[in-house]
C-alpha cells in the first residue's frame, strides 16, 4: 500500500506522501470509529497485518492507543491532552461566544459554529 488515499468511516483520509504517517492516520481514524483487535484493524485499513500490529503497538506506547478490557485497541488518552492544548490555544468559542449569544438574543434563533475540515464541518 504505497499510496493511502482510504477512508475509514465516512472520514477520507488524504494521502500527505509520508507513508507512515498516512498509514498511522488510518490506524487511528479505524479505531476511533469503533475498538478494533487486530484482525479488525488490519481488515478496516487494508494494511498487512505486521504493519498494523508495529503502527498500533506505537501509538500505544506513545498514549495515542490503548487497550480495552478485552484486549483491543481504542483511542488513548494521550489524544485528550493533545486536543486540550489545541482548545486552549485555538479559543474560537470564546471569542464567538458574544457574537453568537447576541444574534440569538436579536433573532430568537438557535445559532451553531461549526469549523469547515475539507468537505465536512466539525
Amino acid at each position: 500500500m504505497d499510496s493511502v488515499a482510504a477512508s475509514c468511516g465516512s472520514t477520507e483520509i488524504p494521502s500527505t506522501g509520508v507513508g507512515v504517517l498516512d498509514k498511522s492516520m488510518l490506524v487511528l481514524r479505524a479505531v476511533s470509529v469503533e475498538p478494533q483487535g487486530l484482525s479488525q484493524l488490519q481488515q478496516s485499513t487494508g494494511l498487512p497485518r505486521a504493519t498494523a500490529h508495529r503502527l498500533a503497538a506505537a501509538l500505544e506506547v506513545h498514549g495515542f492507543l490503548r487497550r480495552d478490557g478485552e484486549g483491543r485497541f481504542e483511542l488513548g488518552h494521550g489524544l485528550v491532552a493533545l486536543g486540550q492544548q489545541s482548545a486552549e490555544r485555538f479559543p474560537l468559542v470564546d471569542v464567538v461566544r458574544p457574537i453568537a449569544t447576541a444574534l440569538r438574543n436579536l433573532t430568537g434563533e438557535a445559532v451553531q459554529l461549526f469549523v469547515r475540515e475539507g468537505s465536512q464541518r466539525r
